[in-house]
This record gives structure tokens, C-alpha cells and sequence, in this order.
């Protein structure tokens, strides 16, 4: 059985339907890649997989998240699912974090809720033991620091990272990644791509990522669905996508990241 399931996925506002019934799966272990523009509807189809839409939006057709019907069910059913089966990663970390608590009271509270899951006495020295762990797992310089800081005492590449490690810390199966580096610098978006793929390979997780950025997609799913005006227009094999598509919107965009690229290395050329 897959790890998710969606069939005829749609979301409704009160007056028109955004998302016209998507339907793909995702095993453990797989990557998949939802790329589209602003307003294609990729991130309310990841929002539905966990029972997240904004207010004033419904959800139909069927979700099965690890076997569960997520369609309809109450937000307090969900949340044994939240952390434990899929997580989620933010596009601005600032959404994911509390200003009025310290970083390290944060990471705390999903170390607690797995511990409570599993039955373990989580003592202050395990915990604080689980703490660096989670913090050295992201590639965080100065823990210790981190741990005492405020939201806004760290660079948003750090505050990322302490996000990621909270989504982690739960032990989930499933990571849907929205837009997780469109608000950080260039060279810091590279970085968060490459400790997000090593942490899915080593922990072993399913990868839900959203993306309008093609060449990220590329980088780091196996296989792509591409999202316009709520419909899912094309989707199969990441490098079949970019380098054949076959629908006229998937080459638009193809067309419209080769471009930049030459842009941007026609300016690293000239003195």
C-alpha cells in the first residue's frame, strides 16, 4: 500500500473549484516533485495531505495518508498524523516558529512528543542529548548558542535549519517540503537543498516537495507533476520532464529556467 494515495483530489472555495482532481502516489522512499507558477495549486494539493487549508477552503475526493482517510476528517483525528506520519517544512521558517520562545524550547517540544509516543522517560539530560543531535543533524555551528536564541536572533538559513530539524524530530515517514528555500539567499538555498537530500536518503523518508523553480526540482525529486490552473498537466520521470516534455505549458517553463541559466552565466563570463 502507498505511503500516500490521492484520487480526484479537489479544493473549493466558496464561489469556484482551485484544484480539479489530482490524483498520484508516493511510497516510502520516493520523491516527487510538484512544480508549477504562483497560483497552480501545488501548495494547497500538499496543504490537503495534511488537513491544513486556509479557512473559507474544502477539500474532496479521497487523501490516504499511510492507510487513513484524511478527506473529512476532524482537524483533533489529524493530529496523531501531524509529525508522526508526515511533517512539513515551510517556505519562511519565521510561519513554523514561535517569536516568543526560545529555539531551543521549540526543537524541545516535538522531542517531548516522540518520546511520549514511544513509551521512553525522556529525562533533562536526554533531552538535552536529543537537542544536539537534532541540531548537529542540520548542520548547526554553535548549539549551544542556537538553543538560547530567539527566532529573530538568527539568520533565516539557521532558523530553516531549526525548522527542519523540529519537522524531523517527530520521526515521521513522509517530509513534504514547501517551497522550503524560495526566501533564502542563493547560496544559502544550495545548501539547505543539499542537507535536505542527504537527510532524506540517510532517514529514509518519502519526499513531498514543492517547487515553481525547476532546476531545484530537478536537483532533488525522481519523479514530477506539473501544475497549471489547478490541474495537473503532465507528470512522469524527473529527466524525462526536463529534457522532453510533451505539453506546451511544461515547455514554457523549461524553456523560461534554460534561459535564466544562460543569463546567469553569460553575467559570471563578462568582467
Amino acid at each position: 500500500m502507498s505511503l500516500l494515495r490521492l484520487r480526484d483530489l479537489t479544493v473549493h472555495s466558496a464561489s469556484r473549484e482551485l484544484v480539479h482532481g489530482v490524483s498520484f502516489d508516493l511510497d516510502a522512499g520516493q520523491r516527487l516533485g510538484l512544480v508549477g507558477e504562483s497560483g497552480s495549486g501545488k501548495s494547497l494539493t500538499a496543504m490537503s495531505v495534511m488537513g491544513l487549508l486556509p479557512p473559507g477552503l474544502s477539500a474532496g475526493g479521497s487523501v490516504l495518508l499511510d492507510g487513513q482517510q484524511v478527506i473529512g476528517r476532524p482537524d483533533r483525528q489529524m493530529v496523531p498524523l501531524r509529525g508522526t506520519t508526515a511533517a512539513v517544512i515551510f517556505q519562511d521558517p519565521r510561519s513554523a516558529l514561535d517569536p516568543l520562545m526560545r529555539l531551543g524550547d521549540q526543537l524541545a517540544a516535538p522531542i517531548r512528543r516522540r518520546a511520549a509516543r514511544d513509551g521512553r522517560r525522556l529525562t533533562p539530560a536526554a533531552l538535552r542529548d536529543s537537542q544536539m543531535h537534532w541540531l548537529d543533524r542540520v548542520s548547526i555551528r554553535d548549539p549551544e548558542r542556537i538553543l538560547r536564541a530567539w527566532p529573530h536572533e538568527v539568520s533565516g538559513g539557521q532558523r530553516q535549519r531549526v525548522a527542519i530539524a523540529m519537522a524531523l524530530a517527530c520521526g515521521p515517514r513522509l517530509l513534504i517540503a514547501d517551497e522550503p528555500t524560495t526566501a533564502l539567499d542563493v547560496s544559502t538555498q544550495a545548501e539547505v537543498l543539499d542537507l535536505l537530500d542527504g537527510l532524506v536518503r540517510e532517514e529514509r523518508l518519502a519526499l513531498l516537495f514543492i517547487s515553481h523553480d525547476l532546476p531545484v526540482v530537478s536537483r532533488i525529486a525522481d519523479r514530477v507533476i506539473v501544475m497549471q490552473n489547478g490541474r495537473a498537466v503532465e507528470q512522469g520521470d524527473a529527466m524525462q520532464i526536463f529534457t522532453a516534455p510533451r505539453h506546451d505549458y511544461t515547455s514554457g517553463l523549461v524553456a523560461a529556467a534554460q534561459r535564466l541559466q544562460a543569463a546567469l552565466e553569460d553575467a559570471e563570463r563578462r568582467p
